[in-house]
């Protein structure tokens, strides 16, 4: 599940709502209201509604709103914070959904980029991934194919060099692009790719098909959880859990349940390898801040989390691994074309 449902939620929790399904349920409601059907704020027939909608919001009310682009932009503040102004001023007679619309609606006359951000995290309540893959201004070439990443090849020497045989499970395998490095390597014993996307899943085995390959890749569609959880069934013996540019779409709580189920999965021999952005990333400071300085709502919509290198460590070290290698690396054209990006790249054990 997208980082989106549970940041949202989180979000009113920390804004200090104490039912944040309720609040979320009347937002829902709203949303469908006004745009009868999946929500675009780039649809004609939505501003009308919009307007007249947050023309019944009490003038305190839209005086604050309208201050939101601002205290967001030049002000350095965050929608969290945001949230638990107009709560704190407002209370119990605060309207959510006309604040949020109002806010929305600032936001389109100063940016419609930001505000088409906004409006995917925050009232798109049914955001539709598999959209992330197949609209053009969205998918950052998602499904173009590639050469692996360089942490395969860094990871797949290191475990040489450990004497190692692999069985790898990918999370977030996509087309294969990475899978494939692993695939040809000649200490890979078995793979299975877990995904989202099932026409992602469906361009893996076509080219998989195409190629004389070695062993034969399992493919999965669903979620990293219930992967996890069933992989003891579906794929017996695996030592290397494998994922990259994936686990900055999830919340701590999320993270936190994720590295358990590695750890569960991989027992005390096993390695957990990833790759995820990192402050300084091309896509931290795109977008609008969310809560904390390292968490924003890029402009695709979608909620990710940019860890400083000491931030990763200690979740790590809370989760109970031990580092192999922690490395920063610049990334070219892996995220925007002709453009730099910072990872994180990681090779980690259960500690024993």
């Amino acid at each position: 599940m997208p980082a989106n449902f549970t940041r949202r939620r989180d979000l009113f929790l920390d804004a200090g709502f104490t039912d944040p399904d309720a609040v979320l349920a009347s937002l829902a409601s709203e949303v469908s209201a006004i745009s009868q059907g999946a929500w675009d704020a780039r649809d004609p027939a939505v501003r009308p509604a919009l307007q007249a909608r947050v023309a019944k919001l009490p003038p305190a009310q839209l005086r604050l709103a309208r201050l939101m682009p601002e205290w967001l932009g030049a002000r350095s503040g965050d929608l969290a914070t945001a949230l638990w102004l107009a709560r704190e001023e407002h209370g119990p007679a605060l309207d959510l959904p006309g604040f949020l619309f109002a806010v929305l609606v600032a936001l389109l006359e100063r940016s419609e980029p930001e505000a088409l951000a906004f409006a995917r995290f925050m009232l798109d309540l049914e955001f539709n991934w598999q959209r992330v893959y197949t609209d053009p201004s969205l998918a950052y070439e998602f499904l173009r194919e590639r050469e692996p990443n360089p942490l395969v090849w860094r990871l797949l020497d290191e475990l040489d060099r450990r004497g190692e045989r692999i069985k790898v499970l990918e999370l977030g395998c996509g087309i294969g692009n990475d899978a494939f490095g692993f695939l040809r390597s000649p200490l890979t014993d078995a793979y299975l790719g877990i995904d989202v996307s099932q026409e992602a899943l469906d361009g893996f085995a076509a080219r998989a098909a195409r190629e004389k390959l070695r062993i034969t890749p399992k493919l999965l569609q669903g979620d990293f959880f219930t992967a996890l959880e069933s992989t003891p069934t579906v794929f017996a013996g695996a030592n290397v859990v494998y994922s990259y540019s994936s686990l900055h779409y999830f919340n701590s709580q999320e993270l936190g349940r994720l590295y358990a189920l590695v750890r569960s999965l991989l027992g005390p021999r096993g390695y957990f390898a990833f790759g995820i952005k990192g402050s300084g990333s091309v896509w931290e400071g795109q977008g609008l801040p969310l809560y904390r300085p390292d968490v924003w709502v890029n402009l695709d919509g979608q909620s990710r989390w940019f860890p400083s290198r000491e931030a990763l460590q200690r979740q790590l070290d809370q989760a109970g691994f031990e580092i192999r290698f922690h490395e920063m690396h610049d990334h070219w054209g892996y995220s925007e074309l002709g453009r730099r990006d910072v990872f994180h790249f990681v090779l980690c054990s259960p500690r024993a």
